[in-house]
């Protein structure tokens, strides 16, 4: 993948900078902010080479990539201004039904728990790795040395409300140094013994709560939020010669008593609550919470939406000191994932299929998931009810053996350790492990999947794709060993793929092929293989041929934009089609009268897997028998 076209292609799809509030990434996606999400290209920038889906979750559009989403992610950033003003997004009605509700705020809470995450994850590893040295013997707790680490380990989770106050604040759009400070104030040592001391301390004769804020979670985010709104009316109040240091101080002022006195100590009870809440419910329905969690894990991720258990999570670990639920189901299902897209590496005969599970397998051992999600599972799908099957079994060992993490790690392989603990609990971490890597891979082998490499060898024709004429005879496929051939899945005049209306296709951002100008709204399968994406806007399907060819046909220039009118699909994700099959029906009248070109470019998505991509050089009528693409 080229990494600077990608990004490149990626600006320009989701509506260039203009359309950019912010944007970071995670361990496997883009997270951006858009002004107008409904600017974004999504069919098209699924299409992509290098993209394994894109989706619109948690108030964020997130662009699925994989491992190499931080070298993407480096190029795309001196390509976008984020300067604040110019950025600044205007304000919109906020949906105020349960689906906006709840985006808005899975969309604040993975804006502020992201950029923390891998100091947190960094330290978390590092007590995991104490733990362990401690259990083999190799150090002593008792130890200055272990003292020492431990203490550099724990850095991060006591000043977590100094981390979380500068992401908040960022999020907010708000001052992130006075947030920290307000952050400090709450875990100054000194502060720390007064609230301990005999004497009960007050704020205008409002008690100040001795609660412990290392560690916490809610009581920052609650006061950086309200501090927001403080900061703009101190702006307002503050003269011009003295803003300089009389705004912060106003905001101080106001804001150090309320978070001492009424934010710090309802966050307090409110993350107390979170935890309690969540063991409430595993008391009620025991091992239940895990299995079903485990189980629909994956497509809470498809969605971007687990980060909403960083709450939940962090007051866990501060209030029993480990976690029960949503870490033992992640373990049973990574590990699920990545044993599923190993056993298709084995079993698979196609060589792109094994190439791609092979890494993604491993990866989600190692506790990242996406590759195997998008790039395996989703696409075979029967796969991905074997890794339920396998997550379930290992998630119902661990709900009954009630499995603790003691450490806000992702699960894999390499941080186990977040497991050790109480007596016998590692063991029932590597028992948990071991059952979804062994029963995922024998559910897989039963359950069986779609493999394009046991389908046969290549279909192709020993013509060159010259123009011909549809009252001329049509040319036979023949078998060759050195090139393979895409026929035309439309009646019509095939053209130069340069010469269509659209710079995404002109410019072959989403790869190389040719276009065609339908004289018949019928669209037919051009070679034998599977589907494996119909578009919900029915205007575009993407195809897989045996030989491992992927096309993505896109009937007419912005059809999205008609939502599936006019369009009528007859065929279904998964489905095996011959050549010459029918897949969808279109209305041209209706499509062309409404405004817009039925001009449908043919695209070899994975054009980079070959060598040379080949098409008509001139406009020709061809049909359904006609050789479109010929590939090298």
């Amino acid at each position: 993948m080229n990494y600077k076209d990608t990004a490149k292609a990626i600006l320009e799809k989701v509506g260039g900078q203009e359309n950019i509030n912010d944007f970071l990434h995670c361990s496997t996606r883009l997270r951006m902010n858009l002004k107008n999400p409904d600017k974004a290209k999504t069919e098209e920038i699924k299409a992509m080479d290098g993209v394994m889906g894109a989706v619109y979750s948690g108030g964020q559009y997130q662009i699925i990539i994989g491992n190499d989403v931080s070298y993407v992610y480096n190029e795309l950033k001196p390509m976008v201004n984020m300067n604040p003003e110019e950025n600044s997004q205007p304000k919109k009605k906020r949906d105020m039904s349960f689906k906006g509700l709840f985006e808005s705020f899975a969309g604040l809470i993975t804006g502020i728990f992201q950029p923390i995450i891998p100091a947190i994850a960094a330290a978390g590893m590092f007590k995991a790795l104490l733990l362990l040295c401690t259990s083999l013997g190799i150090m002593s707790k008792d130890s200055q040395i272990y003292a020492l680490l431990l203490n550099i380990a724990d850095a991060a989770f006591y000043f977590l409300p100094v981390l979380l106050a500068y992401s908040s604040a960022q999020k907010f759009k708000t001052n992130p140094y006075i947030a920290a400070t307000l952050a400090g104030s709450l875990l100054h040592p000194k502060m720390i013994a007064l609230l301990a001391g005999e004497v009960p301390v007050h704020i205008a004769g409002i008690p100040v709560p001795n609660i412990s804020y290392a560690s916490s979670v809610l009581p920052i985010i609650l006061t950086v939020w309200l501090m927001s709104y403080v900061e703009k009316f101190a702006d307002k109040v503050s003269p011009g010669p003295v803003k300089i240091f009389l705004k912060p101080l106003i905001v101080i002022l106001v804001m150090a008593p309320l978070a001492l006195t009424i934010l710090g100590p309802i966050g307090n009870y409110l993350g107390v609550g979170l935890s309690d809440g969540l063991f409430w419910i595993q008391g009620k329905i025991g091992w239940l919470t895990v299995v079903i969690l485990a189980v629909f894990l994956p497509f809470i991720v498809m969605f971007g939406m687990h980060k909403v258990f960083y709450p939940v999570i962090f007051a866990a670990m501060v209030s029993p000191g480990y976690e029960t639920l949503i870490h033992s189901a992640m373990l049973s299902s990574n590990m699920a994932q990545g044993a599923g897209a190993l056993a298709v590496w084995f079993l698979a005969k196609d060589k792109k299929l094994k190439q791609v599970a092979l890494p993604a397998g491993i990866s989600g051992l190692f506790g990242i998931t996406e590759p195997a999600l998008y790039g395996v599972h989703l696409r075979l799908k029967r796969t991905l009810v074997a890794c339920m099957i396998g997550a379930g079994s290992a998630g119902l060992f661990a709900g009954i053996v009630n499995l603790k993490a003691y450490a806000a790690v992702g699960p894999g392989l390499a941080s186990l350790p977040m497991f050790i603990g109480a007596e016998n609990n590692f063991t029932y971490a590597l028992i948990t492990a071991a059952i979804s890597i062994i029963v995922t891979p024998i559910a897989v082998y039963f359950i069986g999947f779609n493999d394009p490499g046991a389908e046969g060898t290549a279909k192709a024709s020993s013509e060159e794709p010259t123009p011909v004429e549809t009252t001329q005879a049509a040319p036979k496929k023949e078998k060759l060993q050195s090139r393979l051939v895409v026929f035309s899945p439309i009646e019509g005049e095939a053209i130069p793929l340069k010469d269509v209306n659209d710079e995404a296709f002109s410019q072959e951002a989403m790869g190389k092929g040719m276009a065609i100008r339908p004289s018949k709204g019928q669209v037919v399968a051009p070679f034998d293989g599977t589907v494996e994406t119909v578009f919900r806007t029915k205007h575009s399907i993407g195809l897989r041929s045996v030989e491992g060819i992927e096309i993505l046909i896109h009937i007419g220039i912005d059809t999205v934009k008609l939502k599936g009118q006019y369009f009528n699909v007859v065929v279904q994700e998964g489905d095996t089609v011959k050549h010459g099959q029918l897949l969808i029906e279109f209305d041209m009248e209706a499509i062309e009268k409404a405004g817009y070109d039925t001009t449908t470019p043919v695209i070899v998505t994975n054009s980079g897997d070959y060598l040379e991509i080949l098409g008509y050089e001139k406009t020709e009528k061809i049909g359904p028998e006609t050789p479109l693409i010929t590939i090298l």
